[in-house]
């Protein structure tokens, strides 16, 4: 780092990244030499590990100019502000203690100075994504366009895409900041560094900035989940501070200088942008906020986008944004919505045929005409847009006859309908000469043609062969190539008579790829017994251990992902299965059938009864039928008002085909007989650390005796009165679940219990049961059939049913809906399984078998035949 004329002020807070900061002070130390100077203030935010000590022993060893400043803390905008009070140089930035720098930071910064002259306000330095976890450091950031077009300099005014939300990656000049007195809002812990950068920019002489195409600030995603950005649940500010002591101050001071610039309209939308998908994802969700809260966060939203131009909204494009969330920002803005672009055609295929509609308010008069003579709807509903529970947008979804020519009328207006998704159209285009200046290609001569040569050769090469070829264009081309040419010959030879004969109609059946045990497979064992007039096929991966117990069984095989599997899903009528994973509702990609389309249509059996609010997850899937087996799961997905899109017309009750084996193997053991008690909890999601890669497993935060969950389940395990029990003849045996199996090392169960590691025949063991103890897991709905008691042990309810887990809240209530006694202590758990075991029948309350006898009012072993029969009904001809 050489003397000059130009000086950068390094601000780096420090709160308890001991273990992240050497990697940054290695990426100072790595520093190319340039015409600049710089300084160094760390500001140790009373952090209580050794982060400011390193930092002070690495300004000793270094040399450098700087300083540690220690405060109580106050947090990262109190700590910047410190550290700017202190600084001399001319330009400043605010690298975060935990991320990492390249190698020529500072020199291209120094660089881009000189050559872009004094009327520059901000650099900005290229985003990189570093991932702890894997080490993997990807250009994957949002904002990657800034950089691609290699711009020297770019006026916001003109291109108000290139924003700035972070503090860290960027570079403020430093008499902007002290002639306005500038600050971080100091408490404010969501979006500080984006009202920052943008009150700075409000502020300065110009809206011109350098893109550091070189310069690369590489953000770490901790692979514990501890960074800031992760810390939502316990973060007021994510859901009120970033809009009541952020957004809304910056959109009134923009107001007052002349009106919101359009690139400040961006950073705000671009915030919501990722804030407001939350609320679809099942992790993410405010279901911790009370009802007071979420109705506080819809009035700040609706401030908020009271100061953005509707247009805006629409042509915002700067990331990806489903119509829905677009409407839904024009609604809470106070702008009406389109009136083309919000009806729409969402499924047309045999036996499904849907319209949907946005509205806004009070659900408008609806008119639905067939060649001018009304139509009744099949299935009609009103679907809840569940973000922080607003009630000012709505879906209408109408399940309607296959009929011709027809067509939607609302409030008097004749509606155009938009095939597919909902579009809200575009008000802005830009012209093709103006995309390309904006995104010019890389400057270079025309590609020889010995080289089209080579790499059309190799491309032939790696399609054929899989040879390995020192051309990654050609690579790429060629594995390319070998998937068109493979698609083109899948959908070739299905077309073949044997093919056609094979599998035309069929009915493929499976549950999870390597594994049965589920309402699949007894749905192909009643199709094979009873109804060998349906062409009906199982599906598992072959090779395991599935596959040879089902083959034995006289079940005809088909192996997953085969080429016999990718040919039978060409001719195929109906796919049926107990899992909701792509792996099973997509299995070949939708581009290995003919325009995309699938021939066949989905049955979802389900794994268990539903208990929980699942519609995040049901409404991202095509869905063509969903059996049910309790009459309160069916009402929750199809009732009006609920967040579920599926319509009573593809909802229906039938039961399990799972319960009818649970039923026929329970009468084989009379209760009286039985002497186990099976003990058999679900997981814990915040037991676990994230997956390092997509097909790890995960591993526990902490050692399993050192959690909660742990203490608990081996304290009833290990309890004297489970001993005594077993002494006095009952079967103690513990299922942990699969999550748990091989990551409790070192863990001793007590000689009295019965430890089953491996995937058991579940129905079986619960024909078994005396008692069964269990939290929250839907076991319960089978052991319950079985004829089982239940005990629930819960000694985490509040916790877990507020969120925690993977779970979102829905209608099942314990005290209301359960089986059995709850206990939220240890000793009481192990009181009511004891009493469980022992107390006569007489003396067990008969509410839970009438509750048993409501909720699961199918359960007569009839469930496959009626499936059949429905399957038979909307989807054959």
């Amino acid at each position: 780092m050489s003397s000059g004329h130009l000086k950068f002020s390094v601000v780096v807070p420090l709160y308890r990244t001991e273990k992240y900061l050497g990697e940054l002070l290695e990426s100072f130390d790595s520093q190319q030499p340039g015409d600049y100077d710089t300084e160094f203030i760390f500001v140790d935010d009373g952090s209580d590990d050794s982060s400011g000590e390193i930092a002070r022993t690495w300004l000793d060893r270094s040399g450098v100019s700087g300083t540690v400043i220690r405060q109580d803390n106050a947090g990262v905008s109190s700590a910047r502000n410190r550290g700017m009070a202190e600084v001399t140089g001319e330009w400043i930035t605010f690298p975060d203690s935990d991320d990492l720098l390249s190698a020529n930071y500072f020199k291209e910064a120094a660089r881009a100075v000189a050559e872009a002259g004094t009327d520059v306000a901000l650099l900005t330095a290229n985003v990189w994504r570093y991932d702890e976890a894997t080490g993997n450091r990807q250009d994957v950031h949002p904002l990657r366009h800034k950089f691609q077009a290699k711009h020297q300099f770019v006026d916001l005014q003109d291109r108000p895409t290139f924003i700035q939300t972070q503090a860290a990656s960027g570079f403020f000049r430093l008499d902007v900041i002290r002639e306005h007195d500038l600050s971080f809002i100091e408490g404010l812990r969501v979006a500080e560094d984006a009202v920052f950068a943008s009150t700075y920019l409000l502020r300065a002489p110009s809206t011109l900035l350098v893109p550091l195409n070189k310069s690369i600030y590489y953000y770490r995603r901790r692979k514990d989940a501890t960074s800031a950005a992760d810390s939502y649940r316990t973060n007021d500010d994510f859901y009120f501070g970033r809009f009541s002591r952020g957004y809304l101050p910056l959109l009134e001071l923009a107001e007052q200088l002349g009106g919101v610039p359009r690139w400040l309209e961006n950073i705000v939308l671009y915030d919501l942008g990722w804030y407001f998908p939350r609320e679809m994802n099942r992790d993410r969700k405010a279901i911790h906020l009370t009802t007071e809260q979420k109705a506080q966060a819809i009035a700040l939203l609706q401030d908020v986008l009271g100061h953005i131009d509707p247009a805006s909204i629409v042509n915002y494009r700067l990331t990806g944004m489903s119509p829905e969330i677009r409407a839904l920002m024009l609604t809470l803005g106070g702008h009406p919505l389109p009136e083309v672009g919000t009806v729409r055609i969402s499924k047309n295929v045999k036996g499904s045929f849907e319209l949907c509609y946005l509205f806004q308010g009070e659900r408008p008069h609806e008119v639905i005409e067939s060649d001018g003579r009304p139509v009744t709807p099949l299935a009609a509903k009103t679907r809840k847009l569940d973000y922080f529970g607003q009630d000012l947008l709505h879906e209408r979804i109408i399940r309607l006859p296959e009929l011709a020519d027809v067509g939607i009328t609302l409030d008097g207006k004749r509606r155009l309908f938009q095939y597919g998704n909902y579009y809200l159209g575009s008000s802005e285009a830009t012209a093709a000469r103006q995309r390309q200046r904006q995104r010019p290609k890389a400057p270079g001569k025309r590609t020889p043609l010995w080289k089209q040569v080579a790499v059309r050769a190799g491309a032939e090469a790696v399609c054929w062969t899989k040879a390995p070829v020192p051309l990654p264009v050609a690579v790429s081309r060629g594995v390319a190539l070998r998937r068109k040419r493979y698609r083109t010959f899948i959908r070739d030879v299905s077309k073949a008579p044997r093919i056609k004969h094979k599998y035309d109609g069929a009915w493929l059946i499976m549950d999870r790829v390597a594994s049965g045990h589920d309402n699949g497979e007894y749905l192909y064992e009643y199709l094979r017994t009873e109804r060998p007039d349906i062409n009906a096929w199982f599906v598992v991966k072959k090779g395991t251990p599935e596959w040879d117990r089902l083959r034995e069984r006289g079940f005809r095989l088909i192996g997953y992902r085969s080429l016999e599997h990718q040919l039978a899903l060409q001719r195929a009528a109906v796919v049926a299965s107990s899992q909701l994973d792509v792996e099973a509702i997509v299995p070949v990609p939708l581009d290995f059938y003919p325009q995309k389309k699938r021939p066949w249509r989905f049955v979802y059996l389900q794994h268990g009864v539903l208990q929980h609010n699942l519609a995040h997850w049901f409404n991202g899937k095509d869905i063509d039928l969903l059996t049910t087996a309790s009459v309160d799961e069916h009402e929750s997905i199809v009732a009006d008002e609920g967040s579920y899109r599926l319509t009573s017309d593809s909802v229906v009750l039938t039961g399990f085909p799972r319960h009818d084996v649970v039923l026929e193997a329970a009468a084989k053991h009379p209760y009286d007989e039985r002497r186990m008690v099976l003990i058999a909890p679900t997981w814990r999601n915040d037991l676990f650390l994230p997956k390092p890669s997509f097909a790890a497993r995960r591993a526990l935060r902490a050692p399993f005796l050192e959690t909660d969950y742990g203490r608990n389940w081996m304290g009833l395990l290990e309890h004297p009165a489970l001993r005594r029990l077993a002494e006095e003849g009952a079967q103690i045996v513990y299922l942990p679940h699969p999550n748990f199996r091989g990551s409790t090392p070192g863990v001793t169960y007590p000689d009295h219990v019965t430890v089953i590691e491996s995937t058991p025949d579940i129905h079986e063991l619960m024909s078994q049961a005396r008692v069964t103890v269990t939290d929250y897991s839907s076991i319960f709905f089978d052991a319950a059939l079985a004829d089982s008691r239940i005990v629930y042990f819960q000694f985490d309810r509040e916790a877990f049913l507020s969120g925690s887990h993977t779970y979102l809240p829905g209608y099942w209530d314990y005290e209301e809906h359960g089986f059995g006694p709850i206990a939220t202590e240890l000793e009481d758990a192990v009181r009511l399984t004891t009493e469980g075991y022992s107390v006569p029948t007489q003396d067990w309350p008969q509410l839970y078998r009438d509750r048993i006898a409501r909720t699961l009012p199918l359960a007569d072993g009839k469930s496959a035949a009626r499936i059949t029969a429905l399957i038979e009904a909307k989807f054959q001809d």
